[in-house]
């Protein structure tokens, strides 16, 4: 019985010369420069401009005194100071959320009847809303003055959404 040998292949010598040897091009090394640079830009940058938003809020860009300003409450600290008593902030919080819930069962009930793309998905979605709303409408009625009170603010005052 003899021992095949296997085929002669590429010496170890060969190969050693084979290899190739990686080097790093120029532009990463101006690449890097500039990444650093930005890195460092909030160390150079030692003072920043800031842009006049005061027509943003309606104001129409017209300025007002300092101390009248700070001297007068805000429309939401108004808002705030004459929210209702509890109890008539959980009546009107379940009628907004009771609403809500049959605005949402008329989309989904519109939902079940079209038969695009992507609206098995959203019937989903509305039925979500629905059970959590329905979870939230019970949870107000046993939950405490204070939780009641920031829903409240959030929803009549700030014009959020409750989910």
């Amino acid at each position: 019985m003899t021992i095949a040998l296997p085929e002669q292949g590429p010496s170890p010598a060969t190969i050693e010369r084979g290899k190739l040897v990686v080097s790093q091009p120029e532009k990463l090394k101006e690449l890097t420069l500039l990444l650093e640079s930005f890195e460092n830009l909030d160390a150079r940058v030692s003072e920043r401009t800031g842009e006049d938003r005061s027509g943003d809020l309606g104001s129409g860009g017209a300025m007002t005194k300092g101390s009248a300003a700070a001297n007068e409450p805000s429309a939401r600290d108004k808002a705030i100071a004459k929210i209702p008593e509890p109890i008539a902030m959980k009546k009107k919080l379940q009628a907004h959320i009771r609403k809500e819930v049959q605005n949402l069962e008329k989309l989904a009930i519109s939902a079940a009847n079209t038969s695009r793309p992507g609206s098995a998905f959203r019937l989903n979605e509305l039925y979500a809303r629905i059970r959590r709303l329905n979870s939230l409408l019970a949870d107000i009625l046993e939950s405490t003055v204070e939780v009641i009170r920031r829903l409240f603010i959030r929803v009549f005052i700030d014009h959020q959404q409750i989910i």
